[in-house]
This record gives C-alpha cells, sequence and structure tokens, in this order.
C-alpha cells in the first residue's frame, strides 16, 4: 500500500491540529521518514549538526522534536539506505516528510556484520534480496476452500456446589433416575461451552486485489459471535510485502520480518537448519528489538537457496488487537509449479477473557485445497458482490458433512457434533418448540411487575412484547411523568421479509392530556434493502430536536406535534439508494399546558414560543451514491460493506403549500460528502462536508429553518456532526457549508515512548468550520485529545476520552473548553460511532 501517498495530504492538517496545544515556548519539527515505495523507514536517524544531537523516528516514521528558532542542518539516515542532507529555518512550527533512497550496498554491509554474530541475518537478507521474485509469482488462482472455526469457554468456579443423589437403597428405581439426569446435565453443560462452524467455498483471485467467495456447505453449531470468520480480503496477510495489514484483526499493520529494513526492528536467531523433503529449511527465532504494537514475534521459516518462505508462525503484538487478548497465526507454503509458491494453509488461535474465571478460546483453520493455477474467469466475473451463498449451502446436513469434509474432526469436536445431531431432529420438532414456546409465553408475578410479558408463535415467526408495570411510568419535559403502556409486534417470513410495529399511548397526570405514537415498518424487498413505513403520532416536540442536551430539558424549546406520515427506501442499483418521506403535521405552542417539573430546579425553562396553530405537509427526498460499494449476498438478504469511495447525497425538503391545508412553502436544497479513510500506520480519519441553502423561502416557519447544534458543555459529542464550542443556536436560511474532520492515530507517535506505550492511551485529533452566509458567520475550532479503551465483556469495548477544544469566530474571541466522550463500539459493525 502507498501509505503516504494516501495520508501526506491529511498528515501536515493532523500534526498542526495536535501541535496547536503543545508547548508554545518553543518552535518545533515534525513528519515522516519514507522510503522509494512510500512506506515509513522505522528508527531512522535525524541529526541536526548546530546541536550535535537529534532523534530518531518510531516504528510508523514518525519525528518530533523542539527547537529553538533558527536555520538547522539536518541529516537523515537509516540502514539500507543513502544518506539524505537538508537545510531548514525553524521560525514556526515546521512539518516536513523526507523520502530515503534505497542503498543495497549499505544493507548488505551491515547484514553481514550482523551475521558473524548469527547465521540468521544472512539467511533474511537473502530472502530479501529474493523477496520480489515471490511476491506475486501466482497471478490468479481458483480453489477449493474449507474453513472451520471452533471455541471453547473455559469456566473457573470456586467452591462448585455438587449435585447430591439419592442413595436411599430403599429407593433404586429413583435412585437410577436421579443418576441419569444429573449424566445428561453435567453433558448439556459440557456441550454449552462449545461453538463450532464449517463452511466450504469455491475461491476465485486474482492479483492484486480481486477476489470472490461462493460457499457451498455451511453448518453451525451454537453461536458465531466469538469465532474469528474472516473474508479472504481479512487474511490475504503479504509477508513479503513490507507492512502486513490485519484487516479485522488490530487497529495498525504490522512490519514484516521481511521489510526491506527489518534488521532496524528484529533480531534474527537460527534455531536449526534441517532437510525437510528435497529442501533444506532454516528456522529462524524473530525477536522485536523494542515492544511495541507494529512489530510481531515467534518463527519464520525459509527455504535453502531458493530463499523463499515455507510457514511462519507469528504472535501479534497485545495492544494492535481490536478484540481479542491474544493472537497467533501459522501460515504454510505449498510449491504448486515451479517457484509458484501459495499458502495453502492457514491457522490461527485466539483467546479473550472475561474477568479472572472465563476465557473465550477460538481457534479457526482454513485449508486451501485443489487449487488451479490457470483459471479462465468470463468478462466481468470479478465486480463489487465478493461473497455468495445459496440456501442449498444451508440445507446440507450431518450426512453430506460426514461424507466430505476434509480435514477430521478432533475428539471434542466430534464429540460436540455427534451430540448437536442427536438433539437436531428433537430441537426442530414440532413438540419441542411447543412445549419451549408454552414455557416462554407462561405468566408470572416478576414479569407482570419488571421484566415485561412476552407472548411468541414459532410456526408463524412472530413475538409479542408488552411493558411491565413498572414500564407504564415515564416522563416528559413538558409536564413530567405521564403513564401509558408500550407494546409491540413483530413478525419474519421464509423469504426474507419482516413486519415490526411499535406502539406507546399515554396520559399525563398533570395535564390529563392523551398523548402517543404508533410506527410500521415493512421490509418488503431484503435484497433491495427496501422498505415502507408508517407512523402517527401525537407528542411534545422539540423546536431543535439536535439542540444541545441541556437546552432539550428547558420546556420552552418544545410545541406540541401532531403527525402522520410515511416513507419508503430503496437501492436502484447497487450503492444508489433512494429515500422518500411524507409528513403531515398540526403544530401549536404549549402556553395553554401546566409545564412544570423537577427540571426547572436544574434548569431554566423560560417561556414557551407562542404562536397560532398550523398545518404542514412536507416531503424529504434524499438520493445517496456510494460507488464500488462491496456487499455479500446470503439466501434473502445483501449485506453491504466498505467502499473505497466517499458517500455522495442530495437531499430536497419542499413545505407544499396547500396540500391538505398545509401554510407553509419552501424548498431546500441539502449535499454531502462522507468518507472513513483507513490510512495504515498513520491510523484512520474520516470526514464530512455539507452544504445547502433554501431556494424558495415563500412561508418558512421558524421550526423549519436550518439549525447548527449548539455545543453541550463538558460532553464531547461525535464530532463529524456536531461542533464542541459553537456556543449558541444558529438558524439560517442564507446558504452555509460546513466541514468536520476527525483522526485516530491507533497508536502512532506515542508506541515508541514506553511509558506511555504500556497505558495503550490513544491520541485523536481534528477540527471543524463552519460558514453561514447570513452577517457573514464564520466558526473554526480544533481539537486534541487522548482515549483508552476498556474490556467489558469478552466482545464489547468501552471507549472513554478526554479532549482539549479550541475555537474562534467572527463573532467571539478564541476560547479553549475541556471535554470527554463515552463510546460503546457496535459489535455488529465492529466500529466506534466516531
Amino acid at each position: 500500500m502507498k501509505y503516504f501517498s494516501k495520508g501526506y495530504k491529511y498528515w501536515s492538517i493532523i500534526i498542526l491540529l495536535f501541535l496547536a496545544q503543545a508547548d508554545t515556548f518553543a518552535q518545533s519539527i515534525s513528519g515522516y521518514i519514507l522510503n522509494e515505495s512510500e512506506e515509513p523507514v522505522a528508527f531512522a536517524n535525524i541529526f541536526f549538526k548546530q546541536l550535535q544531537s537529534g532523534t530518531t523516528s518510531d516504528e510508523n516514521g514518525y519525528f518530533y522534536l523542539q527547537l529553538n528558532p533558527s536555520e538547522y542542518d539536518i541529516v537523515i539516515s537509516s540502514i539500507g539506505y543513502e544518506t539524505q542532507t537538508a537545510r531548514v529555518k525553524i521560525d514556526e512550527d515546521v512539518v516536513a516528510n523526507f523520502q530515503l533512497k534505497n542503498s543495497d550496498y549499505l544493507l548488505e554491509e551491515i547484514t553481514i556484520k550482523a551475521s558473524k554474530k548469527d547465521p540468521a541475518f544472512e539467511i533474511i537478507r537473502k530472502a530479501i534480496e529474493n523477496k520480489k521474485k515471490f511476491n506475486s509469482s501466482v497471478a490468479e488462482y481458483q480453489a477449493e476452500v474449507y474453513l472451520k472455526a471452533n471455541e471453547v469457554i473455559d469456566v473457573t468456579e470456586k467452591n462448585k456446589t455438587k449435585n447430591r443423589l439419592n442413595k436411599n437403597p430403599d429407593d433404586e428405581d429413583d435412585m437410577e433416575v436421579d443418576l441419569v439426569a444429573k449424566k445428561r446435565a453435567e453433558l448439556e453443560a459440557e456441550m454449552s461451552k462449545y461453538n463450532l462452524l464449517e463452511t466450504k467455498m469455491n475461491l476465485s483471485y486474482q492479483y492484486p486485489e480481486k477476489y470472490k467467495e461462493e460457499k457451498t456447505a455451511y453448518k453451525l453449531y451454537g453461536s458465531k459471535s466469538g469465532l474469528f470468520i474472516p473474508r479472504f480480503d481479512e487474511i490475504d496477510f503479504n509477508f513479503y510485502e513490507n507492512m502486513v495489514e490485519l484487516r479485522g484483526i488490530a487497529e495498525l499493520p504490522v512490519i514484516s520480518p521481511l521489510a526491506r529494513t527489518s534488521i532496524i526492528s528484529y533480531k534474527f536467531k537460527l534455531i536449526s537448519s534441517k532437510k525437510e523433503g528435497e529442501h533444506l529449511v532454516h528456522a529462524i527465532k524473530v525477536i522485536p528489538r523494542k515492544q511495541g504494537n507494529g512489530t510481531v514475534s515467534g518463527m519464520i521459516y525459509i527455504i535453502d537457496e531458493s530463499w523463499n518462505i515455507l510457514r511462519l508462525d507469528l504472535d501479534l503484538p497485545k495492544g494492535n488487537l481490536k478484540f481479542f487478548d491474544n493472537f497467533n497465526l501459522k501460515m504454510s507454503y505449498e510449491e504448486l509449479e515451479k517457484d509458484k509458491w501459495v499458502a495453502t494453509r492457514q491457522e490461527y488461535t485466539y483467546y479473550t477473557k472475561q474477568g479472572k474465571k472465563k476465557t473465550y478460546n477460538g481457534s479457526t483453520l482454513i485449508n486451501f485445497l485443489d487449487i488451479n493455477l490457470y483459471p479462465e474467469f468470463p468478462p466481468k466475473f470479478f465486480g463489487n458482490e465478493i461473497s455468495i451463498i445459496t440456501q442449498d449451502a444451508y440445507d446440507l446436513d450431518s450426512t453430506y458433512w460426514n461424507q466430505n469434509r476434509p480435514e477430521a474432526l478432533d475428539s471434542s469436536e466430534l464429540k460436540f457434533v455427534l451430540y448437536k445431531d442427536s438433539v437436531e431432529t428433537i430441537l426442530n420438532s414440532k413438540e419441542y418448540k411447543d412445549s419451549i414456546q408454552q414455557e416462554f409465553n407462561k405468566v408470572d408475578i416478576l414479569e407482570i411487575a419488571y421484566e415485561g410479558l412476552g407472548f411468541r408463535n414459532h410456526e408463524k415467526k412472530q413475538i409479542i412484547w408488552v411493558s411491565p408495570i413498572a414500564g407504564l411510568l415515564d416522563f416528559d419535559v413538558v409536564g413530567g411523568f405521564r403513564f401509558g403502556p408500550y407494546f409491540s409486534y413483530a413478525r419474519r417470513f421464509d423469504n426474507g421479509q419482516f413486519y415490526r410495529s411499535a406502539n406507546n399511548f399515554n396520559i399525563g397526570h398533570r395535564n390529563l392530556d392523551f398523548n402517543g405514537w404508533t410506527n410500521h415498518q415493512w421490509v418488503y424487498g431484503p435484497m433491495k434493502q427496501a422498505s415502507v413505513n408508517l407512523n402517527l403520532s401525537r407528542a411534545f416536540r422539540p423546536i431543535n430536536p439536535y439542540d444541545a442536551f441541556l437546552n432539550q430539558l428547558q420546556s420552552s424549546n418544545y410545541i406540541l406535534h401532531t403527525n402522520l406520515g410515511g416513507g419508503h427506501r430503496i437501492e436502484l442499483f447497487n450503492g444508489l439508494y433512494l429515500n422518500t418521506q411524507f409528513d403531515w403535521s398540526a403544530r401549536s405552542d404549549i402556553g395553554d399546558l401546566e409545564r412544570g417539573s423537577f427540571l426547572e430546579e436544574l434548569v431554566d425553562a423560560g417561556e414557551p414560543v407562542e404562536f397560532d396553530p398550523y398545518e404542514t405537509s412536507i416531503s424529504n427526498t434524499t438520493l445517496s451514491y456510494t460507488p464500488q460499494q462491496k456487499y455479500m449476498t446470503e439466501p434473502n438478504r445483501k449485506i453491504v460493506l466498505a467502499s473505497d469511495w466517499p458517500t455522495f447525497s442530495i437531499l430536497h425538503r419542499k413545505g407544499w403549500k396547500g396540500l391538505f391545508s398545509s401554510d407553509v412553502d419552501f424548498d431546500y436544497l441539502e449535499f454531502s460528502i462522507e468518507q472513513n479513510l483507513i490510512l495504515g500506520v498513520f491510523g484512520n480519519s474520516r470526514y464530512k462536508f455539507l452544504a445547502g441553502q433554501f431556494i424558495n423561502t415563500k412561508q418558512v416557519t421558524f421550526i423549519d429553518v436550518k439549525r447548527f447544534r449548539e455545543s453541550d458543555p463538558f460532553l464531547f459529542i461525535d464530532p463529524i456532526n456536531v461542533f464542541q464550542v459553537l456556543d449558541t443556536s444558529l438558524v439560517t436560511t442564507k446558504p452555509f457549508a460546513e466541514f468536520h474532520y476527525v483522526h485516530h492515530f491507533n497508536g502512532a507517535l506515542i508506541n515508541n515512548i514506553p511509558l506511555l506505550k504500556k497505558t495503550r492511551i490513544g491520541l485523536v485529533a481534528g477540527g471543524g468550520a463552519l460558514y453561514v452566509k447570513e452577517d457573514n458567520y464564520w466558526h473554526q475550532e480544533i481539537f486534541a485529545g487522548i482515549e483508552r479503551t476498556f474490556k467489558i465483556g469478552p466482545r464489547r469495548r468501552l471507549r472513554l476520552g478526554a479532549y482539549s477544544v479550541v475555537g474562534n469566530s467572527n463573532v467571539f474571541d478564541a476560547r479553549t473548553d475541556y471535554k470527554f466522550s463515552i463510546d460503546l463500539i457496535d459489535t455488529w459493525k465492529n466500529d466506534w460511532s466516531f
């Protein structure tokens, strides 16, 4: 990957944002050292002649040094590269990136010196010299792939109470029944700790990044939530590249033991040289020179004379892992033809702990079989659909797997599969499902009072839920407490269609007024993500639903809103979505209502806005497009993945004068661009640009104008959509434009600082800008902060952050605020909210 070409455009901005809050009594120079392939050069020397001292780049190639204002002669050097000199004038904070040219002579010289201590260095040097030959030796292939993933949950229980058997000799029959029940319970408890998945697929690959998976068989025993089940692009690890990306496993790429300058990052020790078949294989231990998030440890096996990889057995750096506490990968290569080597077997072992008593141990095996190096792909074979599975693959039973399983199960897996197969018929029988349904549908006092009532029909695949007595109590900013039930209904159909309904009706204790809402959604085209919705409501609605939290606690910011609406969403073709929504509303003020609640003691409620009642008919039409959107196809649904392109959206909102007695008449247009950027060692970035204006303002009410959210005190809210130090709730009907940017360094900058590295603190920086033509208003802000992720479950993560934000505008002077954030990871998307 061309890390520099993807990252340097954003990097200067990021560095300036971060350094804006650094020491103000000295200037600084910072930047990246890169090679001719625009990849980071780790641990390069940056020497300042006038100071007779300097600094070194970290494992991501980044350097930073504070200096007094002056002119400096800089010498940049690193093993394997030609020395470079530069003259730099420091009269402000300077961001400078340097590119070093390769020097085979210098690399060979230093490797020969190192090899006098251990021959492993010479072997690694030869492997580096020959890696280009094997990097892309296989341009394309097709293969049958077998994947098996399992998980064993290890629970340690202290002082476990043993079940007592009935040992009364006069009741031998009861004793036998008791013993059988105990053994059955023990077996069920043991089997509940296992999860297993097997799948077979036809994989088609074309260098460098085109692939397609066609799953032909699929069997799941238990739950797959803790299993590592990667797509091919997530395990296409190429250790012949200098940097190896670990998509889905780790935040940052790692330095390959065969990176051009790996001798700087690793020590190597020859463990053995043994004959394996026709090859002499050198087993070399890989030892990081510095513990960090960019290096691996373990073994690499190199074949003599050809100097290519035969096997890898490597542990990934723990601080770089997303969800696992430990992760090991093993890869075995096979020569299919002369000098054409393919990684035909991959094994991954991993675990994560939950407290001191529970450990989730997992392993994933991927075996490549019947590889064809000369496939004939039809035109347009590779596209945006990267994976497909049909219902036939799900329908294959244990008979198929017993006859077609490429690799035998181990004893514990076999025992688990036999147990699951033996009870599968029972579990899928109508009698068993009826008994479970009957148990589920029982009503007891605890459900009525606290948990809520659930009623299931497994034949119709529907469920009804009714709130408990405790759920009847609710609170509204206007008028305080309200009382009323909530109930929902959902049904899933065999063809993937889905219907859900959610309903609430309530009465206010202060005004004895009736409010409520009913929402209905029908997903009628899951392959096109097509759905319709209908909603009816009467409720107190904030004038600005996206306003600061404290403002939404003020009853004066609310109106009485009665609404009848419906909408439709559909994917017209891959990546192009059309959303339409129409709402009829009746709006009135709340001046005649009792509004008081205990909130008045916390915030100033103020006086509500007074206006004559009126009605509106408003439509919203949004067209959004993500080019080259990747996706997976399942029997009854389409799963959308990422794209290398941004998402472009156009919104048209219209007030229809006279339609259903509507009193509004306006047209509003908005355009936006939004994208997530994965920048390798540089970290991850997100940005959003938004611009809009009213093109018709004949009758625009104060509710329908464009509003900008006032910032919350202390709380750091999603910086992609919200400004952090905007001191007022802005409104406008004039043109505006805004931009938001956030960058997570993911360990960059501080990975080379031992004390900070151990804290696992991450750095984040970003900023935003706003321009409103009305009053020629502009606002700008930058922020920098630290974040720390905490494990709150085997697969749940909590991220806490602390930030410093500096902003100013043409209305107020520069100000600095300090804020904090709390964020939970989305386990479905494996991503944070920002």
